[in-house]
């Protein structure tokens, strides 16, 4: 093969650009410290970088910001608890020291103004928060856990519940405001309060979370007032679900002609139908002998029809009737929960199509079982058997189903209702007057009333029966054994929202309801800090806080304002005694003392005993409140380690990516100076030879 000058020229020009170009990615690499710079450079380390990269970014948002802030949220619910077990632990202190019978009254009301100062910073450190989210209402973190100043909320159906250690009792001295000083002397002798018309009545007692409730007499418009007592009771057999069959919906979308819009998913089957209550309208949907489907559209009460829609086999709006201006419906497959349980040795099944969340509550009718089911907000679902059973008492009973969002059983059990009304007198007013109280609790005494609601202290009084009948019901899975309902509207600075604790209706001044706390699904606010790991942050306040503590103190001082009255009295009736002369007189007086001093003895009995109460009541809030620090700190210890681990995977990483990225230094230059020297060399060889003709090698 004959080589010419050009082909040497040409060959030795495309050398000398090989080495520019090593010389130059070499000077790139020594100025950038990377290997690439471009994915072409070497495709095997550009696809491993980029997974490296990814790992790195994923750590770093773990490690240095969802991890630390997930341990700020943490560290400040922890600093809250620390000041709430310090206040309850102080609490615990002044009930221990209340409890002494050699106090003076002084000293009672000292111990209780100190109670009462540590209950406002209890309740204070409630609203703490973590850049600006308080940390103990869940979801709701731009709402305070209490009422910061006086204001008329309008709160109805408020959940109050218990279980049977809360039943306790409440003591009322009879007749002792009847003791009157000015009118002793022109009391016949029968109308004069003796010491044996001075009695003791014990009856059974709920306390509720709040007085001054939403109660008064006469009401407005004259419509009765009614709170209800419920109780629960262990099924025959708690109920089982399996989530084991399908049921085709329809999802409807239409627009009525006044220009609401409206959304709703109505179960289709071949053997029956279903009814859906949602927006206050009653959808039924039935299916055609041809395979069509005929959705109606009612008002639930006088059931007028409000529209009428014609549906295809494959789901589409074929006709639209009534007041309905245009639809959309599609058809979808959703599965449906089998629960079965036994009561009264009767086994029962119920099928529930596991229906959507829809941000409000709505009712389904469960085919023609005498069941239905409320959809909760939050997913979860409330079977009710509608079948009441009216007991003997006047009280009726149901079974109460309550299903998590995926269909499996949270709680199942017994409802016994019991209505306070005030059709039946049974309600206590702030206006209603003390030998009327007394009158109440002699009834309650006897049998003769089962239950009174006291509006004004937030109590309900139970008789003997039903005070055994509440205080031995065994404790249930997932639901406390007792709630009583009710509503209050008056707010003090301090009260804990109900929204923070229990299932309750709020209606706003434009009227608009809001429905807390409709179903079983816990607040949990958690952080990722890691892959396929969370970490719950957020501590509720149904954790950490009761309204025991002000309720304690409230109880206290109602009872030190009785004492004081009476002691007045006694004093009163001293003087008189030593200012007076008058034979028949002294003698009125004297009886008077002798039963007012009677009733003192009874109330100061009865306030040494409520002190050593709520010795017990401070110590159960402490419980409480430890038990949530306990919590708090696993976290927190949780979070430690997996923060350990991540700093761990962040290096391991970030070592991996720069061995796979990185140049060696030392070894780059060497290898850019062996470049340099070989780019000259070339330059040089190449000038000789481009030089030289074919003559000179000849």
């Amino acid at each position: 093969m004959r080589i010419t000058n050009k082909i040497m020229q040409n060959n030795s020009l495309y050398n000398i650009n090989n080495n520019k170009v090593t010389e130059d990615q070499l000077n790139t690499m020594m100025s950038t410290g990377k290997k690439l710079t471009r994915p072409s450079d070497d495709p095997v380390i550009a696809i491993r970088a980029l997974r490296l990269r990814s790992n790195v970014t994923q750590l770093s948002q773990y490690y240095e910001k969802n991890a630390k802030d997930a341990q700020s949220w943490l560290e400040v619910t922890a600093d809250a608890l620390s000041t709430v077990t310090a206040v309850l632990t102080d609490s615990v202190k002044q009930a221990t020291k209340g409890a002494s019978k050699d106090l003076t009254l002084d000293d009672l009301e000292t111990i209780i103004t100190q109670m009462d100062a540590l209950a406002k910073e209890y309740y204070s450190t409630g609203n703490v928060d973590y850049a600006g989210r308080y940390v103990f209402t869940g979801y709701r973190t731009d709402t305070a856990l209490s009422f910061d100043k006086i204001t008329t909320a309008d709160y109805t159906d408020i959940n109050d519940e218990f279980n049977a250690s809360a039943v306790g009792e409440s003591v009322r001295i009879l007749n002792k405001y009847d003791i009157d000083p000015s009118k002793t002397a022109s009391k016949n002798d029968n109308l004069l309060i003796s010491e044996n018309k001075v009695v003791e009545r014990t009856v059974g007692r709920i306390r509720l979370s709040y007085d001054n409730l939403n109660y008064v007499d006469p009401y407005p418009d004259g419509d009765p007032i009614t709170a209800h007592l419920k109780y629960r009771e262990e099924l025959v057999q708690p109920a089982t679900s399996s989530v084991d069959e399908k049921v085709d919906a329809l999802n409807l979308m239409y627009k009525t002609n006044d220009g609401v819009t409206r959304n709703v998913t109505i179960p289709i089957n071949d053997f029956g139908y279903y009814e859906i209550t949602s927006d206050n309208i009653k959808y039924t949907a039935t299916t055609n002998k041809d395979g069509t489907y005929k959705i109606v559209a009612q008002d639930p009460e006088t059931e007028q029809n409000l529209g009428t829609l014609n549906i295809t086999p494959e789901g589409i709006v074929n006709d639209i009737y009534g007041n309905i201006e245009s639809a959309i419906t599609s058809k979808s497959t959703m599965k449906v929960t089998t629960v079965t349980y036994t009561d009264d040795d009767s086994q029962k099944t119920i099928h529930l199509p596991l229906l959507p969340a829809i941000g409000q509550t709505y009712e389904i009718s469960l085919e023609k079982e005498g069941f239905s089911a409320t959809i909760n907000s939050d997913g979860t679902y409330t079977i009710r058997d509608n079948n009441e059973v009216i007991n003997g008492d006047g009280t009726y009973s149901n079974v109460v189903i309550n299903v998590t969002a995926n269909g499996s059983i949270y709680s199942s059990y017994k409802e016994t209702t019991v209505d306070i009304s005030s059709l039946d007198g049974n309600i206590i007013y702030k206006t209603t007057m003390e030998e009327d109280i007394d009158k109440h609790y002699n009834k309650l005494y006897t049998g003769e009333s089962m239950a009174v609601l006291n509006a004004d202290t937030g109590e309900v009084l139970l008789s003997e029966e039903l005070k055994n009948k509440l205080s031995t019901l065994p404790d249930l899975i997932n639901a406390k054994s007792i709630d009583v309902i009710y509503d209050k509207k008056e707010w003090l600075s301090g009260d804990i929202k109900p929204e923070n604790l229990f299932k309750c209706t709020y209606t706003d001044d434009n009227n608009n309801t809001i429905l807390y706390n409709k179903g079983s699904a816990p607040h949990d606010i958690a952080y990722d800090v890691g892959f396929a790991q969370t970490v719950t942050v957020n501590t509720t306040a149904d954790a950490v806080f009761t309204t025991s503590v002000k309720r304690d103190v409230q109880d206290l001082s109602r009872m030190l304002e009785e004492l004081k009255q009476v002691n007045g009295t006694i004093t009163t009736l001293k003087d008189k005694i030593e200012n007076t002369s008058e034979a028949d007189l002294k003698t009125k007086l004297q009886i008077e003392l002798d039963a007012a001093q009677k009733a003192y003895n009874f109330l100061r009995d009865a306030m040494q005993k409520e002190f050593e109460h709520k010795i017990s009541s401070s110590q159960d809030a402490l419980d409480v409140a430890n038990i949530a620090v306990t919590t708090n700190g696993t976290r927190s210890k949780r979070l430690d380690l997996i923060n350990q681990r991540l700093m761990n995977q962040t290096t391991t990483f970030k070592s991996l990516q720069s061995n796979n990225e990185d140049i060696d230094l030392a070894e780059t230059a060497t290898k850019l100076t062996t470049a340099q020297v070989t780019y000259e060399a070339s330059l040089m060889a190449t000038g000789k030879i481009s030089q030289s003709s074919l003559m000179n090698y000849i």
